[in-house]
């Protein structure tokens, strides 16, 4: 067999390997889910936080701000309901497991992947193909969503909406006046509802402007750039166990190692903004 035939079947090989640890990882739910509360034995009186929402809170892929909850409340039940690529359709239809918990707390951060959706219509049909959604991501249907979500969390719970992180990290952005939209009606949601409002938004954008370094890229929503982006930082961070801040800064980024997912510097502000009402509360 030719030498270079040989070259070719290894880094093929390597290529496979690869790309199946990180999708194992991708694929992998958080520790400490609703249900997994419910099938101990015996549950305990501490009082339950759940974090309800998707990548950017089951924090696998980036840094995890419910870790940091748990190392700071060690008294208190942190039940991490935050699924990959979840949409605000996919959190409305896993709602019942987490109510029977009876959370004391909720903290709510979705529609990421509704923005994503909804920005570019192949990501929008990439997204209704691969997590089975009843229709193509868009704005309206996610205003429905979260509106049905609220009046599903609020019977008994003390809820806080987050407002969505950037996508990217220029504020002029096409991508980021569109998350805007999606911001504006979070606010309207909060004050309608009575709800308490965690401006994580603002929060990150005040930081980025602090940056010390530019920035070197935009966000490209094309699958395969995306996935780079995403597969090239997990396989760094566990693989060479690389920092997601070192990751991001390699990138020009300062909280989004990929452009989408928070690495520590980032992480470690929504923390402190719920870190903050569940102290209050």
């Amino acid at each position: 067999m030719p030498i270079i035939l040989i070259f070719i079947l290894i880094a093929a090989a390597t290529l496979a390997a690869a790309f199946f640890y990180v999708s194992k990882i991708i694929s992998t739910l958080p520790v400490g889910r609703a249900e997994d509360y419910l099938n101990k034995q015996s549950q305990s009186n501490n009082k339950i936080v759940a974090c309800i929402g998707d990548s950017l809170t089951h924090g696998n892929v980036g840094q995890s701000w419910v870790d940091y909850l748990r190392l700071e409340f060690k008294d208190t039940i942190f039940l991490n309901e935050g699924i990959n690529a979840n949409t605000s359709w996919q959190v409305l239809q896993r709602l019942e497991p987490i109510l029977e918990c009876k959370p004391d707390v909720i903290i709510l951060m979705i529609g990421t992947n509704d923005a994503l959706g909804s920005f570019d219509v192949n990501s929008g049909l990439r997204y209704k193909r691969n997590n089975k959604l009843p229709e193509v991501p868009s704005f309206d249907k996610y205003k429905e969503y979260l509106l049905k979500i609220i009046e599903r969390l609020s019977v008994s719970s003390k809820v806080a909406i987050c407002t969505l992180p950037p996508i990217g990290e220029n504020k002029e952005s096409k991508v980021n006046q569109h998350v805007n939209q999606f911001n504006d009606f979070i606010k309207i949601v909060a004050k309608q509802k009575n709800i308490h409002l965690l401006q994580v938004s603002d929060s990150l954008w005040s930081d980025i402007d602090s940056r010390t370094y530019p920035s070197e890229i935009d966000y490209n929503p094309k699958s395969i750039p995306l996935l780079r982006r995403i597969f090239g930082g997990i396989f760094h961070h566990y693989l060479f166990k690389k920092s997601w801040n070192d990751i991001a800064e390699s990138k020009g980024q300062w909280i989004l190692f990929d452009q989408i997912h928070l690495n520590e510097r980032g992480a470690n502000i929504v923390f402190n903004l719920v870190k903050s009402f569940i102290s209050k509360s």
